[in-house]
């Protein structure tokens, strides 16, 4: 028996199709890209707009995420106990390192970045905090999913496999191939797989019960990372180790 109304299911559809699109979005988009009729749509619409969820902007009449999210989100961040008890340690990794830092935990059959520490370089690479990403598209999403069970990797990549360049993983595969050498090294380290030119470096954070749910990473240039990588892999997978046995992991 389906236990789930198919009204508020729309409705988190419908906010979701905000997460990889555009800013401002169009009845008639929404329509075609959730396969309901505009009507439905326009109903939905207005009953979010109703609670702050969503907003429309009255000269061109598309519709944007609410400052209600915002506000949701923020309370989300608060009440992560995660993202403040490793913030001294990214802090501590971003000052070593020099280079971008940032925190990435599992959501279901997705990754996303919830905090970040910048780069000290004029030149730098840049990640949205709070985006969503597949959990075999980063270097920290992949880290994560190869410690996961076969069942949820099989079920997460048993959905279409997007790519991002031409250097990305494109098959299941290739991606278990690939998850079956991070398990091995203990460590990721990609080049130009989600974006040309950057190099992602990731260890796995585990909890007490040595479970895996998030990674941190160290972001940056290829022709700037790449000279250094066995240093700053050493530098991520001690900050890892060290978090992982202030959560109680014990080996």
């Amino acid at each position: 028996m389906d236990n789930h109304l198919s009204s508020v299911k729309n409705g988190c559809r419908l906010l979701k199709m905000f997460l990889d699109s555009h800013t401002e979005m169009g009845v008639t988009e929404l329509s075609k890209q959730l396969e309901l009729s505009k009507g439905a749509v326009h109903k939905l619409l207005m009953t979010l707009e109703s609670e702050g969820f969503i907003k429309q902007n009255k000269e061109n009449k598309l519709y944007s995420l609410g400052y209600t999210l915002l506000e949701l989100g923020n309370q989300v961040l608060r009440n992560h106990n995660l993202t403040d008890f490793a913030k001294p340690y990214l802090e501590k990794l971003a000052d070593k390192t020099q280079e971008l830092v940032c925190l990435c935990i599992r959501d279901g059959d997705d990754a996303i970045y919830v905090y970040k520490e910048e780069s000290k370089h004029p030149i730098r690479f840049n990640v949205d905090v709070f985006r969503r990403f597949p959990l075999y598209a980063t270097s920290a999403a992949r880290v994560i999913l190869a410690f996961q069970s076969e069942a949820l990797i099989d079920d997460v990549l048993s959905s279409e496999i997007r790519t991002y360049t031409p250097s990305s993983m494109r098959n299941p595969a290739e991606i278990k191939e690939r998850l079956s050498a991070i398990r091995q090294a203990g460590y990721e380290i990609s080049s130009n797989m989600r974006n040309e030119g950057v190099t992602g470096i990731a260890a796995p954070l585990r909890d007490a019960n040595g479970s895996v749910d998030a990674s941190i990473s160290i972001i940056g240039p290829s022709d700037r990372v790449l000279p250094v990588a066995d240093s700053l892999v050493r530098e991520v997978v001690n900050t890892t180790k060290e978090l992982s046995k202030q959560f109680g992991y014990r080996r």
